[in-house]
């Protein structure tokens, strides 16, 4: 074990963190090592958990399928679709899955197409460059009628004195893409969303948007992480706003950053949302579990301000305590998990100083 290795360990251990690493789930983004290649902005993190919120949003829609319904195409929009990964991920499980992205980063269709090809689902795929306020996004995805609509957008705020680049800022709120993405749902009316956004941008009104277009939350999966090249330098700006959540106690930012380099941490959400009244479609149905607890009927825009808002005061015991109305999986991804992470995607697989081990 390398020593940063074991210094996190230690620094864990002190703390009585007993939250899971994002990492467990670092299997699901295997089948996209290299060759397989990323538009200019790619955050594995955010992608790994809008992964797993895509999953578990397929796994309930098909467990809700009719017979004859499981005989047609099962399609799926990617909205900010980047490399494609998240959809493509959802097409090597589901044969009768098509795919259809959109991105407004010039390269990103081309780059998704290569990634199609590469994995040999290029004849169930189209990408396409085009914005999310556009008319022609509407009526593609009208015509399109997806089941699955995904979207990892961009989610910091941008102070309004600056302008951050058009991958990283998402209005003055960090909402402008994530509420676009569900105007767009509240007028195509897929089955399900798989959707990401975060603790920095109105966490709890992004869920109340979905509930007021139909969708319930279903599993949310949040992760614990430490500021970033673009969430960090808003941090004086950050501290202004009303609906940002995000803690800058000592022993959080141990946590999450052994190595000092956290000014603070933040929670990412990704999370699977089911329109209402298709579970109540004949057919197959699957009693719903969850990692964490149940608190009846409680409203999920309160659960998740509340689960922020603890995060806040308390830092990370917060998210071993949590409870929700819906399935609850949270986790923790530190500076070296990161690295890790990035590694796996980018380069050689092993950590330095873990040659033999």
């Amino acid at each position: 074990m390398s020593p940063l290795a074991s210094y996190l360990r230690d620094a864990l251990l002190l703390q009585n963190v007993s939250l899971p690493s994002l990492l467990d789930e670092a299997w699901r983004l295997e089948p996209f090592r290299p060759p397989f290649a990323f538009s200019a902005f790619f955050s594995p993190e955010d992608t790994l958990l809008c992964v797993c919120a895509a999953d578990a949003a397929h796994h309930t829609l098909t467990e809700s399928l009719s017979p004859e319904a499981h005989r047609h195409d099962f399609q799926v929009a990617e909205l900010t679709s980047g490399s494609g990964l998240v959809g493509l991920s959802i097409l090597r499980q589901n044969p009768r899955a098509r795919l259809f992205g959109l991105d407004v980063e010039g390269d990103a269709a081309h780059v998704a197409e290569r990634n199609a090809i590469l994995l040999d689902l290029d004849s169930r795929t189209r990408f396409a460059r085009a914005d999310l306020w556009s008319a022609t996004t509407l009526r593609m995805l009208q015509k399109q009628k997806p089941r699955l609509i995904v979207c990892n957008p961009p989610y910091v705020p941008e102070p309004p004195s600056s302008r951050m680049q058009m991958e990283a800022g998402a209005g003055p709120h960090g909402t402008a893409h994530i509420l676009r993405a569900l105007e767009l749902t509240r007028l195509v009316q897929p089955d399900a969303l798989a959707l990401s956004w975060c603790s920095l941008s109105d966490p709890a009104g992004v869920v109340a948007a979905a509930e007021g277009s139909g969708y319930e939350l279903d599993t949310l999966y949040a992760c614990a992480i430490a500021d970033g090249e673009y969430s960090g330098s808003v941090h004086p700006y950050l501290r202004d706003l009303s609906e940002c959540f995000i803690n800058e106690q000592p022993d959080t930012l141990t946590a999450v950053a052994p190595d000092g380099s956290a000014s603070f941490s933040f929670l990412l959400f990704s999370g699977a949302f089911i329109r209402r009244g298709v579970r109540d479609r004949p057919g197959p149905q699957s009693n719903k579990s969850s990692t964490g607890n149940t608190t009846g009927q409680q409203n999920a825009a309160v659960a998740v301000e509340n689960i922020c808002r603890d995060f806040a005061r308390a830092g990370i015991p917060a998210l071993q305590s949590a409870t929700a109305p819906f399935a609850l999986h949270c986790s923790l991804l530190t500076r070296w998990d990161e690295l890790e992470l990035r590694v796996m995607l980018h380069g050689e697989s092993s950590r330095p100083g873990t040659e033999g081990e």
